[in-house]
């Protein structure tokens, strides 16, 4: 069940934005999107200063750029954390940042210009929408790097199809098992399993079992990045959990460059957050 606005946002007495209210797993996540981002400076450098070409952080779930997590503790968002990472060695040369609502796209694009990001693309629209914009306004021959990470469980295939049209955009993706384990037959039913990973039907039969089921799904979805997009997805799937254990997501990385999997293989083991090998 989706959270009420009221419990996802909320006033920011510091600077009187809204802030975000998230879950304790987002610690360990920001930490894996900090440490790729210092790991890919080199990449980063090279086309900058060798090739004279256009780097970017892409963020299209981007809120408001900062968050409380639950136990009081204050965090910057995923993009913020992207910005603060790269400004101590390569910083990227233009960020995209999206939402729905202008109000948090205002928000996040203030905070990053309050630690210095001097060029913000700020787009406002559904992230299907976002990310037709995203490639219009990107370099083509430039090295691109999207977090794709919805606050909601949805997450349409056209969105990272779309990101994909830009030959060097590297992918980190938020993969609701989640939403996969609880919800499979109701989103069979509402048109949502069409959305997530497109002909599914070719890979799950009736007579197995719902685990299997889901499973297939995924390796289905997994299959689209690598043989429709030709991604080379890595098999380090980071599986993110709740306080309860549970899992909640897992955290895919996809790239059409070797050396972009070798560096996520580098960083995604991270204690205590144990890293799986499904493939």
């Amino acid at each position: 069940m989706a959270k009420s606005k009221k419990d996802q946002y909320e006033n920011d007495p510091s600077d009187g934005m809204t802030r975000g209210i998230v879950g304790a797993w987002s610690v360990d996540k920001h930490q894996r999107l900090r440490r790729y981002v210092y790991a890919s400076h080199g990449a980063r450098r090279k086309f900058c200063n060798d090739y004279g070409k256009e780097t970017s952080f892409v963020d299209l779930f981007c809120g408001p750029g900062k968050a409380r997590i639950k136990d009081s503790t204050l965090i910057d968002g995923s993009a913020i954390t992207a910005a603060r990472t790269a400004a101590s060695c390569t910083p990227y040369s233009r960020y995209v940042i999206g939402d729905l609502n202008q109000d948090l796209v205002s928000a996040c694009a203030s905070r990053l210009r309050a630690v210095d990001v001097p060029e913000v693309e700020e787009l406002v629209g559904t992230a299907e929408e976002t990310a037709v914009k995203t490639v219009s306004k990107l370099q083509k021959s430039g090295l691109h790097f999207a977090f794709v990470d919805p606050f909601s469980a949805d997450l349409p295939f056209s969105i990272i199809e779309t990101l994909g049209e830009l030959h060097r955009m590297d992918q980190l993706i938020h993969f609701s098992i989640m939403d996969l384990c609880r919800n499979l037959n109701a989103m069979k039913e509402d048109g949502r399993l069409d959305d997530l990973a497109p002909g599914w039907t070719s890979a799950v039969k009736k007579t197995m079992s719902i685990d299997t089921q889901r499973m297939a799904v995924f390796r289905h979805w997994k299959g689209l990045l690598e043989k429709r997009l030709k991604y080379t997805v890595s098999d380090k799937i980071v599986k993110v959990r709740g306080p309860n254990k549970a899992e909640i997501y897992w955290l895919v990385f996809a790239s059409r460059h070797d050396l972009g999997g070798k560096l996520w293989k580098e960083v995604a083991d991270l204690s205590p957050q144990p890293q799986h090998e499904l493939f």
